[in-house]
């Protein structure tokens, strides 16, 4: 009963944050001019916006393979993206975006890969993304002068960020083998097992380490699904009426996809419509266009999320899937 209780205070914690900072967000909003907003968006933008989707599965399935390849995993292309589309049900099932990266690396030990090197893959995976995000960014904040007028320290915080994951990057690909090698101690029995466990993780990136083709390749493709992701996201803007400068988006999308990603709410639910109504406010449109825009692209998650339940209920388990 205590282990409920304990694992049930942090889902409560995130919805008390979620409807807390969504109240505070949309109490003295009219929703009807919300509602009006997304009503009198342009159709045809905000499908492009939603096939763009698609696009962004084929280069993440292309990546996912990529790594994979590194450790010896074969796998088809269409398996991975419908993977992919599942761990985006898992997204909106679990409290957290960990559900669907937990689908992805059972999904990469079922193609026969082991435990720790299916988590390995799906760590580098995300952290590649990552690293793109924070590079867009870094690139476009200097220009960003609106933004820093809001947060002085701006720049600062993503130069921080980027670096902060270009080190991980660095000890997954050029790490000194005999880090991995001292790594190996911990494997024993005896290790207590979150030890064992990170270890053994750990161990798995010693597959990428000092493969700067596979670095350069895997980040090409990370840059193009992100490029992808804002111009989606510009596209979303332009349909409602939004006119951000481009460039803009460079880093405020980043900015926010950082923001929704803290575990501390359901979703990003709150998170999403605080951090576009805050960017947002930089360039002169209000909270309604702002929240209007923070819930398309709620709604755009959830229609993934269909898709991805539907998938999943159609699926096998089988081991080594083609």
């Amino acid at each position: 009963m205590l282990r409920v209780r304990t694992q049930f205070l942090p889902t409560t914690a995130k919805v008390l944050v979620s409807g807390t900072v969504l109240f505070w967000i949309i109490h003295d909003l009219e929703l009807k001019q919300v509602a009006l907003v997304i009503a009198e968006a342009d159709a045809l933008l905000l499908l492009l916006a939603f096939l763009m989707f698609f696009l962004g599965y084929l280069i993440t399935a292309f990546r996912w393979r990529l790594l994979l390849s590194a450790q010896g995993v074969s796998a088809r292309i269409g398996f991975l993206v419908r993977s992919f589309i599942v761990a985006i049900f898992f997204n909106n099932l679990l409290p957290s975006t960990i559900g669907g990266d937990i689908v992805r690396v059972y999904d990469s030990w079922r193609l026969g890969n082991s435990r720790s090197g299916a988590a390995s893959v799906v760590i580098v995976d995300r952290l590649m993304g990552l690293l793109a995000l924070a590079s867009y960014a870094l690139v476009t904040v200097i220009s960003a002068r609106e933004l820093a007028g809001l947060v002085p320290a701006l720049p600062a915080l993503v130069l921080g960020a980027t670096l902060a994951v270009g080190s991980l990057a660095w000890f997954v690909f050029f790490a000194p083998r005999r880090l991995y090698q001292a790594l190996e101690k911990y494997h024993a029995p005896g290790t207590a097992p979150p030890w064992r466990i990170l270890a053994k993780i750990a161990s798995a990136f010693s597959v990428f380490s000092g493969r700067r083709d596979l670095l350069g390749r895997a980040f090409g493709l990370s840059l193009l699904l992100q490029l992808n992701v804002i111009i989606h996201f510009i596209i979303v803007s332009r349909a409602l009426g939004i006119d951000i400068p481009v460039l803009a988006m460079f880093t405020v999308i980043p900015l926010s996809i950082f923001v929704t990603m803290l575990p501390v709410s359901i979703n990003g639910i709150g998170l999403r419509e605080g951090v576009f109504v805050f960017f947002f406010s930089a360039y002169g449109i209000g909270a309604v266009e702002a929240v209007a825009f923070a819930w398309v692209a709620l709604g755009f998650v959830i229609l993934q999320g269909i898709m991805g339940g539907i998938l999943f209920a159609t699926r096998t388990e089988a081991k080594n899937p083609t």
